[in-house]
């Protein structure tokens, strides 16, 4: 459609709350706040997003404290425990989207949880609970929804991407209606994020129509320029390790415990740009590598061009 071509720019601050959980298992804290960690996290996510032809995202990390009503946070336990994110996800809607307190430039409130998520989805409607509502950016006070991370390997970037982009109106790739079929595994192909870290055309188009439908509202929160926690820190984990002297490997070993036992390169074997086996030494010629696990290298690891590592991938 003639109307809808150009460029857009879409800007939405974040504000992050996390639990115990992820207070007690997160390593990297600074000046008594985890908000470097989180603004590295909230880079990686817009990352995803560098791709789409007609808009510009940017995300800012605003703040971030520890939920002070724990109370509120709902769990199951199938053998494991894990946040049930739809159940909590109502308890954090009745606490943000209206509450008046919060400051004008955060958009969406995010439960950042050290426990796994259950989440549940409907085939029958195709409704997915647990996440954050499509297209609700800009309704009430805060958008809300929730991830998980471990605080140390910005796991929850994947997570953080796919509902930011629901919230800015993507669809999800259900293979109905002309959409694009699930098998591609794209984003929004699964309520895990898909196995790509970028946008099926379907999704990137739908949020453009999206844009292009409510940009001329007079209330549309994403055309403010929310005050960043960090200024000018447009780090990726690669740059946050580096600067850390922190090695990708070591910090994916069960046994890291503090980001003071950083002690830069460790030995690993690249399993194409964007993976490696991690590697421990031998008196031996020949090095011990866990060929079994491949781990991620660090999102935005250069792999050719223009192209940056995403989620073991090279876009």
């Amino acid at each position: 459609r003639a109307e809808c071509s150009g460029r857009g720019r879409s800007e939405a601050g974040t504000l992050f709350v996390y639990d115990q959980t992820f207070a007690q298992q997160a390593i990297f804290k600074e000046n008594n706040s985890f908000n470097t960690y989180f603004t590295v996290l909230t880079n990686a996510a817009q990352a995803y997003f560098r791709n789409h032809r007609n808009l510009k995202f940017y995300f800012t990390l605003v703040n971030s404290s520890i939920l002070q009503e724990q109370e509120k946070l709902k769990y199951v336990n199938n053998g494991e425990k894990l946040l049930d994110a739809e159940e909590t996800l109502r308890n954090m809607e009745i606490m943000f989207t209206w509450n008046e307190s919060l400051s004008s430039d955060v958009d969406v409130v995010f439960l950042v949880t050290g426990y796994k998520m259950k989440t549940r989805t409907s085939e029958r409607i195709d409704e997915w609970y647990g996440l954050a509502a499509p297209r609700s950016i800009c309704y009430g006070n805060a958008s809300v929804g929730i991830i998980h991370d471990d605080g140390k390997t910005f796991n929850g970037a994947h997570m953080l991407a796919l509902q930011l982009a629901l919230l800015l109106g993507a669809k999800k790739d259900n293979g109905k209606w002309g959409e694009c079929p699930r098998s591609e595994g794209y984003l929004t192909s699964s309520i895990t994020g898909g196995s790509h870290p970028s946008l099926s055309p379907c999704s990137a188009t739908s949020m453009w129509d999206f844009y292009w439908r409510v940009n001329g509202r007079q209330d549309i929160c994403w055309k403010d320029l929310p005050k960043a926690a960090l200024a000018n820190n447009a780090d990726l984990p690669v740059d946050f390790y580096n600067k850390k002297l922190c090695d990708v490997c070591q910090v994916h070993s069960t046994t890291f415990r503090n980001a003071s036992e950083c002690r830069g390169y460790m030995s690993k074997r690249l399993n194409g740009a964007c993976q490696a086996h991690c590697c421990k030494p031998s008196r031996s010629r020949y090095r011990t590598c866990d060929w079994d696990n491949a781990i991620n290298m660090p999102d935005g690891t250069p792999c050719g061009g223009y192209m940056i590592c995403l989620h073991g991938e090279c876009v």
